[in-house]
């Protein structure tokens, strides 16, 4: 059951990164409409297949596709 919940939400996100273009962690968070839990998962996810990539702006952790 998690493994798809987690695979849906890296979909959202794959599909918000992909209209938005670079966008930083909590309008990423804002945007999906996700909790921490499932965005971090959900950004794992994505991490570990090699789709995304992250950038230390300041503060902010921008996140944005390969």
């Amino acid at each position: 059951m998690w493994t798809s919940a987690i695979g849906m939400n890296a979909g959202k996100l794959w599909t918000i990164l992909h209209a938005d273009g670079e966008t930083n962690l909590s309008a990423l968070k804002k945007r999906s409409k996700l909790n921490d839990r499932e965005l971090y998962l959900a950004l794992g996810w994505l991490t570990r297949e090699g789709k995304v990539r992250y950038a230390q702006e300041k503060t902010a952790i921008k996140v944005s596709l390969q």
